[in-house]
């Protein structure tokens, strides 16, 4: 089968109300009738043997798309969920869950590989092959361990979760949001950070503190080491300065050609290289939160168990089939390397690779106990004596990390260390934390839970207010209405919309940003405290919402738009799009929904959250039932007060005519798009008078709301600029243009990619509203001829005037010219702007030139 379309959801979507995790894929089912009888067989019994699955449709061109699908889960080895979408007869998705988004991809990409070429002459990859693949790109692109339990802990406080720059996670939004790198906060440090960094620092900054440390120096160059062994003595340890992980650590260090030797490892990292006093014990690694003790493991460095039969790289190679051991930080455990430095550690037992070790003798590869090498670990949490607790939080303090791993050598930690010479060997600045989470033996300790609550304390889930707005007509308006309301609040508002995205009192980008990246862009800006996100269509088929929920969503209505696209073929496909956005609601928010409009009313029966409806007409029988029983709303009287109906109070907030982008009250188009704000703003807590005061100072003119009745005189004309782009918002402008007596010349536009019909009742509208009608053409015609545009409009003109002249002028600007120039004075040029910005330069500079 032909893949046509392939879309990653990335959020809240229209294919799942669970998960946000989706690949969407459009299949051409059409080459399947080209596959020979003996083919669709073949692949029916290597998935009946291979996999044990049998396909659930009799449809082969069904069937394909289940084989493909159901491979590509068990590809990326968990329990991965998938299903079979039909929008429409003949029309066929696969919609296939993915917890990488990059391993998803390449395991839909190698299933279909595999089929194709079972369809095919050629032989397939293996599926261990194929099941590699995936894993690689898992780990390339996956969280590490770390990562992965603070993410988890972040997600059960229900704090969202989302990718920053350059890959760093960040937790929350905006002003409240956190970054983490692994177990490296953005409160650490980074003065402490260099001090754990530098084993020299840790261990002046330890000793001042009169903390245990094993004695040691620097050495710069090998002329040094014998002053140092004349000092210290033997056994001794060499580790870079710098390290991390154990590598190129040498122990057990008992004569000077070892020490030259583990000089020289220690140097391949850094120079200079540390010297220590080998400290007799067990290695524990004990983690501090907080400057809070959590958890401790004993650490074990890489070992096997003789068999009496095989030797000990065959015993390695056959550890490492365990199934805990993965490769780097996959898996609880990390597979055992041998290198030289094991073959050398070896040599020190008088052991090599091919020794044959007795039955039950444990050989150990290494010196060092990290897990990075294939080291294992036991919890000893509850064992570890209350003043080596004391003691570790002090070493934190000390260092001051807010996050720090302690590596302790102690012959017994049930025993305070100040008796038993225990010592303090390293500090770390970004702890591990798999062994606590996921040790080889003892209690699984949930070590992410408490890096989260030193980050956000209780009850705060990292969250700024958000209202996300979506429909067909005024949602623009409608997300400018709010945000301006809620910076007048004293918020520092983002907001993103098809005009750009705009931060405090700066427009950030310019364009059509009304999509999810934009809606990350403002949610992840660190002066952001209230966001106010436009949802379109597009966005939300593309890939899905760009948060995970919101506290309100605003539905403005719902009419035929952009039907035909994106397989979305009638109005109630269009109000499934549009309901994702309600649907996003948070458990105690609200979706705040119209009245007026069938399909919006209906979303109130697919949302888990409150609703209330708005409505400019008071007698409205779905507003009156909602409030008769007890819902909130907001509405206009016959007299247009607004008044918000709440817990069965009715509270007056001011009348609409006095908001200028009501036009005193004539345009009921724009009052539609106020009363949805009214009670937005009123459930965020501001105050009604608030909301009174920021309605009646925002004007609906070029730069508070380009293309929305902008209105402006030139050469005695009356110009009005407005965003009408289909047949359900021209007669919304139709509405208010019957208050002008005055002659109107309409200069009308309609973008190709509408339906016919839809063109045709754009130009019927039209010639129902204007004396004069001049059809004009963007720059992007979207895939339709202008001759078959303009022709469509006529047809609707002619339908409803049959003997109406009109005007073909293709450029924007000669058309406002010509209407200009040519009409009375004193009467009305309205311009449909597909794009807003440009038309209001166009004017201007027409304007300029008559001003000249």
């Amino acid at each position: 089968m032909i893949t046509n379309e392939i879309r990653i959801m990335r959020g809240p979507n229209m294919w799942s109300r669970s998960s946000h995790h989706l690949i969407i894929i459009k299949y051409d089912p059409v080459p399947v009738s080209e596959i020979l009888p003996e083919k669709q067989q073949l692949l029916r019994d290597y998935f009946r043997s291979e996999y044990h699955f049998e396909s659930s449709h009799n449809d082969f061109r069904l069937s394909m798309i289940e084989y493909t699908l159901r491979l590509a889960s068990i590809l990326q080895g968990s329990s991965i969920d998938y299903h079979i979408a039909i929008p429409a007869p003949g029309i066929f998705y696969g919609v296939l869950e993915y917890e990488i988004e990059e391993a998803g991809l390449e395991s839909l990409k190698l299933a279909s590989e595999m089929i194709r070429s079972l369809c095919g002459d050629e032989a397939p990859i293996t599926f261990r092959e194929a099941r590699q693949q995936v894993q690689v790109a898992h780990r390339k692109y996956g969280e590490g361990p770390t990562s992965t339990m603070i993410i988890e802990a972040a997600k059960k406080r229900n704090i969202p979760v989302t990718k920053g720059p350059a890959g760093f996670t960040i937790l929350g939004y905006g002003k409240n949001q956190k970054r983490i790198s692994a177990a490296i906060s953005q409160h650490t440090s980074c003065i402490s950070v260099e001090i754990a960094c530098d084993k020299d620092y840790t261990k002046k900054f330890l000793e001042s503190a009169y903390l245990p440390v094993p004695s040691g120096r620097l050495a710069r160059n090998e002329n040094e080491l014998l002053t140092i062994v004349e000092h210290l003595g033997y056994p001794l340890v060499t580790k870079p300065f710098n390290g991390n992980q154990g590598r190129n650590v040498t122990c057990g260090i008992k004569n000077f050609e070892e020490l030259l030797i583990g000089f020289r490892s220690a140097a391949e990292i850094s120079k200079p290289v540390m010297i220590e006093k080998e400290i007799t014990g067990y290695d524990y690694r004990m983690l501090v939160i907080g400057n809070k003790f959590i958890a401790a493991s004993l650490r074990q460095p890489a070992s096997v168990i003789g068999d009496g039969s095989s030797t000990i790289s065959e015993l390695v190679k056959t550890e490492n089939l365990n199934h805990l051991r993965g490769d780097g930080h996959e898996n609880a455990l990390t597979k055992i390397s041998l290198d030289s430095v094991s073959e050398q550690y070896l040599q020190k037992q008088g052991l090599q690779l091919d020794t044959i070790p007795a039955k039950g003798q444990q050989v150990f590869l290494r010196s060092t106990a990290n897990l990075s090498t294939g080291g294992t670990a036991e919890d000893v949490t509850d064992t570890v004596h209350p003043a080596n607790k004391v003691l570790a939080e002090k070493a934190s303090k000390v260092i001051g990390l807010d996050i720090c791993g302690i590596d302790v050598i102690s012959p017994d930690i049930t025993r305070p260390f100040s008796e038993n010479g225990s010592a303090i060997i390293e500090i770390n600045a970004a702890p591990g934390l798999r062994m606590h989470k996921y040790p080889t033996k003892g209690e699984s300790r949930e070590v992410g839970e408490p890096i989260i609550d030193l980050m956000f304390p209780q009850g705060d889930e990292g969250r700024i207010p958000i209202v996300a707005i979506t429909g067909t007509n005024g949602k623009t308006t409608t997300t400018r209405l709010m945000a301006h309301t809620a910076a007048h609040a004293g918020y520092t508002v983002g907001f993103s919309s098809t005009d750009g995205i705009y931060v405090g009192d700066e427009r950030i980008k310019i364009g059509d940003c009304s999509g999810p990246q934009s809606a990350h862009t403002v949610l992840q800006d660190t002066t952001v405290d209230f966001a106010v996100l436009e949802c379109a269509r597009g966005g939300i088929i593309r890939s899905g919402l760009g948060f995970d929920l919101c506290d309100i969503a605003i539905v403005t209505n719902v009419a035929a738009d952009h039907l035909g696209l994106k397989d979305i073929y009638t109005v109630a496909d269009l109000a499934d799009v549009k309901a994702v956005v309600p649907c996003a609601v948070k458990k105690e928010g609200w979706a705040i929904l119209n009245a007026g409009n069938e399909y919006t009313y209906g979303m109130k029966d697919k949302v888990k959250c409150k609703v209330a409806l708005f409505c400019s007409d008071e007698n409205n029988p779905r507003l009156q039932e909602h409030m008769k029983n007890g819902g909130s709303a907001v509405y206009t009287d016959r007299h247009l007060n607004i008044f918000i109906y709440n817990n069965a109070c009715k509270i007056f907030v001011f009348n609409a005519a006095e908001a200028p982008v009501t036009c005193h009250g004539k345009a009921e188009f724009m009052i539609e798009n106020m009363l949805p704000v009214v009670l937005a703003a009123y459930f965020s807590g501001i105050p009604t008078d608030g909301i009174m005061r920021a309605l009646k100072g925002f004007t609906p003119n070029a730069e508070q709301a380009p293309g929305r009745i902008n209105e402006f005189e030139i050469n005695g004309v009356n110009v009005i600029i407005d965003y009408a782009h289909n047949p359900h918002g021209l007669k919304a402008l139709a509405g208010y243009l019957r208050h002008i007596k005055e002659k109107k010349t309409g200069i009308i536009t309609i973008a190709g990619d509408r339906r016919d019909e839809d063109i045709i009742e754009f130009g019927q509208i039209a010639a129902s509203m204007y004396d004069h009608i001049i059809i004009k053409f963007d720059r992007d015609t979207r895939g339709r001829s202008e001759e078959s545009t303009a022709g469509l409009l006529a047809q609707g003109i002619r339908d409803v005037k049959p003997d109406f002249e009109y005007r073909i002028i293709a450029d924007t600007q000669a058309a406002i010219h010509f209407a200009i120039d040519t009409a009375e004075k004193g009467s009305y040029v309205v311009i449909c702007a597909d794009d807003a910005a440009q038309t209001l330069n166009i004017t201007q500079y027409i304007a300029g030139l008559y001003e000249d």
